[in-house]
This record gives structure tokens, C-alpha cells and sequence, in this order.
């Protein structure tokens, strides 16, 4: 049996070492150590308010900028786009900001909005049954829209959206000023609305210009949202006189469908921050830059985005022209 004056000689050693730890340690910190990291302190606040300050300077500027964006918007849009028709293909999970911006700018550079289709979530899901859907959906409804489906097989990646997309640019959009009647157009839609593949829509007449909004928030960390959507936006430049892909600032970042589609070549210009004036003209003047056959690019603040120099539109664009090959990288 271990004897009581043992474990009071241990606790004892225990305190005392305790006392110890905490003398040496407030005494080590004195002196030269102590004042060292009280200038380190000083530094890192100095840095930190110097930061601060700096970012309320440069959200200022950021909200000036869109300030005199808006005012100026009119002038530098007018006439811009006369005569022309657009069509808005929305994705889900659009920010709204973006689609309603967007038209008011279309609007301004003298194009008719012909009307938006929304697509859905179910159109996005690649898994095997609804994958199967969307392909026969698309093979019964090819010669209403007029277009022959290429022969692929049934066990590729994506086949039933690359089918659907094909069908939907030729209901919604024209390279040659003719496309289908609003009738034949309504027709196909309507076929996707009662399977579920697009809601939401108003009744277009096929326009030569489209812009596709991508969905808002950042990019999911796996998934083939940006991929179906890539594929929808070079369908719609291959059937349009010019295409633009739109989103917002919230969703910059690998693997949105932006990012997709500037890493695939590109087909199709892209506009990543859509929410703002700014954004909103670009995407204007990317359109008009499309009609001309200039080279698609990334525009927005992303890390690819804004090509240096940036081109511009000619004094006055050919906008009922359309794209030869070799118009696009």
C-alpha cells in the first residue's frame, strides 16, 4: 500500500512545478521578447487598418464606376443593335439581376427581346434515365424543328442534352433571318414544357441574336452543369448570327459553365460579371463584336477575362450580316 506522505509529495511537485512553468514563462516574455511582440502587434494593426482602408477606397470606386456606367449606358448603346432580335436562354439558379439587366441593355442598343426560355434542372441531369428522355424527346421533335440529329451513340457522355440543345437553337434562333415560324417554334417549346425540360417562357419568334445566362453562386465541386451548358451555348452560336454567354460575379470559379466554355476553345464570348453596368454593355458590345467575325474572348474581372487590347466594335457595325466559316476561333 502506498503511503499517504507519497501522494502529498506528489501533488505538492505537481503545484510546484506549476508555479514554476508560470514564473519562467512571465519572465521570459519580459524584456526584449515582450517589446518584440508588441511591435509585431503594432505592425499587423498598422497593415490591417491600411487594408481596410483600402478596400472601403476601392469599393468607392467600384460603386462610382457602375454609377457613371448607368448614366452613360444609353448613349454608349444606342443604335448599337438595330433591327435585331434576341432571345434570352436562362438557366436555373440565373440571378435575375443579370437577365432583367441584360435586356434593359439590349433594349438601349435597339434590339427587340423576343422572349427568354428557362430552362430546368431536369434538363441539366445527365443521369441515365432522364439522359434516355431528353434524347427521344429530341429525336420526336428534330423534324418539327427542322434539323437532322447527328448518329451517336446512346452510351456517350451528354448525348440527350447535345440533342435537345441542337433542337432548342432551332427553334429560338436564325443565322439566316428566316428560322421557323412562331408556330413551329411554339410547337417545339411546347414539347419540352410537358416533359419538364423547360418552364417559365414566353413565346419567341426566332431572333438572330442569343444570350445565355448562367446559373448564380459559386460552381458545384462536381456535376456536368457547366459542360450541358457549354454544350447549349456553341448550339446556339452555330444556329445564331451571335451568341453571348452571361453570369454574375458570385459564380466565378472552376468549372462554372464560363469557365468551361473559355477553357473549350473558345466558340462563344463570355461576360462574367453580368450583374453590373458594365457588364450588361459588354455584353452588347460583344454581340455587335460577333456580328462583325471578331474572335470570341472572356470579358468580366475572372483571372482570364478582359483580352488586352480590348477590341472594339467598328464605327458602324453590319449587324444584318451573318458569320462565314472561320468567323470564330
Amino acid at each position: 500500500m502506498i503511503d499517504f506522505r507519497y501522494h502529498l509529495v506528489s501533488i505538492i511537485a505537481v503545484f510546484l512545478a506549476l508555479a514554476v512553468g508560470l514564473l519562467v514563462g512571465a519572465t521570459a516574455l519580459s524584456g526584449k521578447d515582450e517589446e518584440a511582440l508588441k511591435t509585431a502587434q503594432t505592425a499587423l494593426s498598422h497593415a490591417n487598418d491600411a487594408l481596410s482602408k483600402a478596400n472601403r477606397a476601392l469599393t468607392q470606386q467600384v460603386s462610382n464606376d457602375q454609377a457613371f456606367a448607368q448614366v452613360v449606358s444609353p448613349s454608349l448603346l444606342h443604335g448599337l443593335l438595330p433591327g435585331e432580335n434576341a432571345v434570352l436562354i436562362v438557366a436555373p439558379g440565373a440571378n435575375s439581376q443579370v437577365t432583367s439587366g441584360v435586356t434593359t441593355a439590349l433594349r438601349r442598343a435597339g434590339a427587340t427581346v423576343t422572349g427568354q426560355v428557362q430552362l430546368t434542372t431536369q434538363f441539366m441531369d445527365p443521369t441515365g434515365s432522364n439522359e434516355a428522355q431528353l434524347r427521344q424527346l429530341a429525336q420526336s421533335l428534330a423534324d418539327e424543328a427542322g434539323v437532322t440529329l447527328p448518329a451517336q451513340s446512346a452510351s456517350s457522355a451528354l448525348t440527350g442534352q447535345q440533342d435537345a440543345a441542337l433542337v432548342l437553337a432551332a427553334s429560338v434562333v436564325t443565322n439566316d433571318g428566316a428560322g421557323l415560324s412562331t408556330g413551329a417554334s411554339q410547337a417545339v417549346l411546347n414539347g419540352f414544357v410537358q416533359d419538364g425540360f423547360v418552364n417559365s417562357l414566353t413565346a419567341p419568334a426566332p431572333a438572330e441574336l442569343a444570350v445565355l445566362v448562367t446559373p448564380s453562386g459559386p460552381p458545384p465541386a462536381s456535376g456536368s452543369d457547366g459542360q450541358v451548358l457549354a454544350i447549349v451555348a456553341q448550339e446556339l452560336h452555330a444556329a445564331s448570327s451571335a451568341t453571348v454567354m452571361a453570369g454574375d460575379v458570385s459564380s466565378i470559379g472552376s468549372g462554372s459553365a464560363i469557365d468551361v466554355e473559355d477553357n473549350a476553345g473558345p466558340l462563344v464570348s463570355t461576360v462574367d460579371n453580368a450583374d453590373t453596368e458594365t457588364g450588361q454593355i459588354m455584353v452588347v458590345f460583344e454581340l455587335v463584336l460577333a456580328l462583325e467575325h471578331k474572335a470570341p474572348a472572356a470579358y468580366g474581372i475572372g483571372p482570364a477575362a478582359v483580352p488586352s487590347p480590348v477590341p472594339t466594335p467598328s464605327a458602324s457595325p453590319s449587324a444584318s450580316t451573318t458569320p462565314t466559316a472561320g468567323g470564330h476561333k
